[in-house]
């Protein structure tokens, strides 16, 4: 009888351990291990991370890593909301939440300007930001905010109200120049 006790209690430990043993490893497997959302996100973005291995679907509140059929999730900053951006002039789709490692945009190695001022007239961005070879640029906004992302390229412009709330997309593709 003991022996039964014993193994009721012992079982349901081992099967967690190893179940975190093997998040643990997926993600040391592609180089993740103990990167936090904003640096894999970062990384991936300026090449330090090179993808191979792995997708990655972007929340407001998680990165979802995605290692063979295995979904892994690693925390986003608190205060800080992740929104990849991909102005286009003829060609676009629908995003909500973006795919880091998927998603394609149709100007690619660009350079625009954004804005982004906040309802209360506070310029969150204001600089020249290029688009990355999957056409692209990421940002990371405060969170809780609502304000007026402006993207111009020579004499073409787009503005969009864009807000940084719970649940709010993190992929823009509708910021078309005109």
């Amino acid at each position: 009888m003991k022996k039964y006790i014993f193994m009721l209690l012992f079982l349901p430990a081992l099967l967690l351990l190893t179940a975190c043993s093997t998040t643990v490893s997926s993600l040391e497997s592609v180089g993740l291990d103990g990167l936090s959302g904003k640096e894999i996100l970062t990384g991936v973005a300026n090449g330090t991370i090179e993808i191979d291995g792995f997708g990655l679907s972007v929340y407001d509140d998680e990165l979802i890593v995605i290692i063979d059929d295995e979904r892994i999730s690693v925390d986003m900053p608190n205060d800080e909301f992740y929104v990849s951006i991909a102005p286009y002039t003829d060609l676009t789709h629908d995003c909500t939440f973006h795919s880091a490692t998927g998603c394609s945009g149709e100007l690619k190695s660009q350079t625009f300007f954004v804005e982004y001022i906040d309802t209360d007239g506070n310029v969150i961005i204001s600089e020249n930001i290029d688009t990355m070879a999957n056409g692209f640029f990421d940002l990371w906004l405060p969170r809780n905010v609502e304000g007026t992302m402006t993207i111009t390229q020579g004499e073409f412009v787009a503005t969009k109200t864009l807000t940084t709330y719970a649940g709010d997309p993190t992929c823009e593709t509708t910021m078309q120049l005109q």
